[in-house]
């Protein structure tokens, strides 16, 4: 019989391009006779439609996912619910999240077979130390998350900051916390876009995202780039807004020589384009990021992996002056 697989990853677009589809990829090769499925959200739904070893993908939508708990909780519940008609002989939960892994214990109190990640107790017992008021004050933090992965505990590490083996955050993540193999293959066979290529005229092709979700993944000086970029010959396309079809944005990247871009999901779909990044990387550590080429620290307090500016310097680690990043771009293409 038929074995039926469901992994789950429903956080940005970024993790379920760089980690829900090598996850998907690896547990193909393990079985490569299974009826696999994923759950995801968003604008990984369209993502993961793309992906020729999901055989379904199930959608959560957003006014599936309600901002206040006790709707969101009722949501789930439901989902849960929908999952467990399904059959699934193994689910896999590799979300970090609170209601994805509230999901993930639903589906073990219920008795399905899940592994990963998912609440530190049943879901009744949730709800009684929820009314009761017991919860650490933490819970919704971090601490609420339980895995059947040993090494999940290393997920809060700063492993960045230690010398090891693992070039990026996706590797360190399904390689050492999740232990589920030894290699992650973080590309698609992706077909180039003929016509785009075509319409370069044989200019090299430059591809820029200057805007992340947050003003710390925000480049001011986006406009002056692009302008020495055009001054100096080169063709330049942006688009990452949710305006070109997915399809469309993979098979351009596969077509583009670099991306230049910030911390942001743009970088991980061009890893699976096999188009090579310039990263801006603001807060974050290039050694989570794991760009093929990155631009230097700007200021002593880089690197901090905060949402805001602690240091109340206005996001100086993204000032990184236009013509540096040019030249970089030269040396790069030059190479």
């Amino acid at each position: 019989m038929t074995r039926k697989i469901l992994i789950t990853r429903l956080a940005g677009l970024g993790d379920v391009a760089s980690i829900l589809i090598p996850a998907v990829r690896l547990i193909r090769a393990q079985e490569p006779d299974a009826v696999i499925d994923v759950l995801t959200y968003g604008a990984g739904i369209e993502l993961m439609s793309l992906c020729k070893d999901v055989d379904d993908v199930l959608g959560v939508r957003q006014e599936q996912w309600p901002r206040d708990l006790a709707p969101a909780t009722q949501s789930f519940l439901n989902i849960a619910q929908v999952i467990a008609a399904r059959g699934y002989d193994r689910i896999l939960c590799l979300d970090t999240w609170f209601m994805p892994c509230f999901l993930a214990q639903v589906l073990i109190d219920i008795g399905l077979n899940v592994e990963g990640n998912h609440l530190d107790r049943p879901v009744n017992d949730f709800f009684t130390a929820l009314h009761a008021g017991t919860l650490p004050a933490d819970y919704f933090g971090t601490a609420f998350m339980a895995s059947s992965y040993p090494r999940m505990k290393d997920w809060l590490r700063t492993w960045w900051l230690t010398p090891q083996p693992h070039a990026n955050y996706p590797e360190y993540y399904l390689i050492h916390c999740c232990g589920l193999c030894d290699a992650i293959e973080p590309g698609l066979p992706i077909e180039p876009d003929a016509a785009f290529r075509s319409a370069a005229a044989g200019r090299p092709i430059i591809a820029v995202s200057f805007r992340g979700t947050t003003a710390i993944k925000h480049y001011k000086q986006a406009d002056a780039l692009t302008r020495l970029l055009r001054e100096a010959g080169y063709h330049v396309w942006t688009g990452f807004d949710g305006s070109l079809p997915m399809g469309t944005t993979l098979a351009r990247l596969a077509s583009t020589d670099l991306l230049v871009t910030v911390a942001t999901s743009t970088q991980w779909l061009a890893r699976l384009a096999g188009c090579p990044s310039l990263m801006l990387p603001g807060a974050m550590h290039p050694a989570i990021l794991g760009a093929e080429h990155t631009m230097g620290q700007t200021v002593d307090c880089q690197y901090c992996c905060q949402r805001g500016c602690p240091a109340g310097r206005d996001y100086a680690c993204m000032d990184v002056p236009a013509q540096d990043v040019m030249d970089q771009v030269r040396r790069i293409l030059a190479g």
